[in-house]
């Protein structure tokens, strides 16, 4: 059952078992798994809920909608990198690319062995893996509904030998509409509201949208409920939600959660909470040919390479739709008229890295919660290597010109130009990129000393609260997350119910 703040006049009082905050990757699947085996759940959700039919407006609106902050949040250091995240009934799955991965072999062998996390088995977590792909219904993308910008890349990598292939995404019936960004209109896409919330409210699950978590409730080092309240159609405060419940877990985001516990004094005394953050800073290279390509058109993140991947590169596919390139794109004037003009023509690749470089969350004057992120050495490197192997593809593959977003570097045409690209000196203000997967800011760590929560998900020091989702994630994957956090929920919820 759904229950919208917006219609709700009067102040509530209610006692469950559980009260999760977020509907996300790690909050609905908590509340399926947690509900479906016999506990009363509630889940708070500050943003709305949006039904299939209501995914039919331009990409430009859809951010409007369904992005945090309309799309602008954003990390200030060097150089600033966007991070767009989901406020709506299933977070950011509703606006993600689709794409899954299981944890790697690598990650799992540095929890075990760098950051002594020895409960996080690889074996153990196949089966948990097994059961989330099953209710997403994980399957390799489909060449008949790619874009022919991933299709081009494939066939670049196929005459070169490299390795690339489909990617694995949590979809049924696809019809590459490209609009996976901005609300699957076609419900193709197996995202949390589609998939995991409808069997929650199966088994009794109660969602609580436009609501806002306000404070947790005490009895000294314990919590037992929370207070939220209830968001009027003009986004303003109005009525009263209080629960009490002998599980909270914080399901909001690497971004949102540390602030969150701050602002209730929780675990203030961890110099891990709100530190440790990663991003996956990611890029991409357009090219322009001869021949129509309409990249827009067709499965926007649908085949990989990992021919990098050791090197802390993962290369994907990724196209956006006109009206959102003509404002993302480094160009003004005459420059950006000349290529929106020629955007038919363009295709573009893009890559995510396994960064080293850490960053914080804060709560700053006037900004409020904030990300302080700076791109280190070794980081600019991997971006740079990046972009000059998709710009050496599309070169050698017959593109008239390549386009990168790294200042110094935004044309190039020649071998020279690649050349020069390949051992240029890079800082990291000259790089435009955004970043999709905030890790690690409530990190599962063995000791106190190492993490906020620890490998129960158990928030150090306090009874009563967990935290899952991406803030748990102890290190950069080097891949898309959202199966990883959607495994440890899994495995949260089977030990809760033990």
């Amino acid at each position: 059952m759904i229950i919208d703040g917006n219609e709700m006049r009067k102040n509530l009082s209610e006692r469950y078992d559980t009260v999760i905050i977020g509907s996300g990757a790690a909050g609905a699947v908590l509340a399926k798994e947690l509900s479906e085996g016999g506990m009363k759940v509630a889940v708070l959700e500050e943003g709305a809920h949006y039904p299939v039919r209501a995914h039919n407006d331009v990409p430009y609106d859809a951010i409007k909608r369904l992005y945090r902050d309309k799309g602008f949040t954003t990390t200030v250091g060097k150089p600033a990198i966007p991070v767009p995240t989901g406020m709506v009934l299933g977070g950011t799955t509703v606006i993600n690319s689709g794409t899954c991965f299981r944890t790697p072999h690598s990650i799992f062998e540095h929890w075990n062995k760098d950051l002594g996390l020895t409960n996080l088995k690889e074996d153990e977590f196949k089966p948990l893996f097994d059961r989330v792909e099953k209710v997403i219904n994980v399957t390799p993308a489909d060449f008949n509904v790619m874009s022919k910008s991933n299709i081009l890349f494939h066939e670049l990598l196929t005459k070169k030998g490299i390795h690339g292939q489909p990617l694995l995404r949590n979809i049924k019936g696809c019809e590459g509409c490209g609009f996976c960004c901005y609300g699957c209109p076609s419900g193709a896409k197996q995202s949390m509201d589609l998939s995991y919330l409808p069997l929650a409210f199966q088994y009794g699950t109660v969602a609580y949208t436009n609501t806002k978590f306000d404070q947790f409730i005490f009895d000294k080092k314990e919590v037992i409920g929370v207070i939220a309240r209830f968001m009027k159609p003009d986004r303003s405060v109005g009525a009263t939600l209080k629960i009490t419940a002998k599980n909270i877990i914080v399901c909001a985001g690497a971004i949102q959660t540390p602030q969150l516990l701050k602002n209730n004094n929780v675990a203030l005394e961890n110099r891990n909470l709100g530190r440790n953050l990663t991003l996956h800073p990611a890029t991409k290279v357009y090219a322009q040919y001869d021949h129509e390509i309409r990249g827009w058109e067709g499965t926007p993140q649908a085949y990989y390479s990992d021919i990098m991947q050791k090197e802390g590169i993962t290369f994907e596919g990724i196209f956006v739709p006109p009206d959102v390139a003509a404002f993302t794109v480094p160009y003004v004037g005459k420059k950006l008229i000349n290529f929106m003009k020629n955007y038919k023509y363009i295709t573009s690749f893009g890559f995510l890295i396994e960064d080293s470089s850490t960053g914080r969350v804060v709560k700053l004057p006037f900004l409020g919660t904030t990300v302080l992120y700076n791109l280190n050495t070794a980081d600019v490197e991997k971006i740079r290597k990046g972009i000059s192997f998709l710009a050496r593809i599309f070169l050698e593959g017959g593109a008239k010109k390549v386009f990168t977003l790294l200042h110094g570097h935004t044309e190039i045409q020649t071998e020279a130009d690649l050349k020069r690209l390949e051992t240029a000196k890079i800082k990291p203000e000259d790089i435009e990129c955004m970043a999709f997967h905030p890790l690690g800011s409530c990190r599962m760590g063995s000791t106190p000393a190492r993490g906020v929560v620890d490998q129960n998900y158990k928030v150090y020091g306090w009874e009563g609260l967990y935290v899952c989702d991406g803030s748990v994630i102890p290190s950069a994957l080097g891949v898309n997350p959202q199966e990883t956090i959607m495994a440890f929920a899994t495995r949260l919820a089977n030990q809760l119910l033990r």
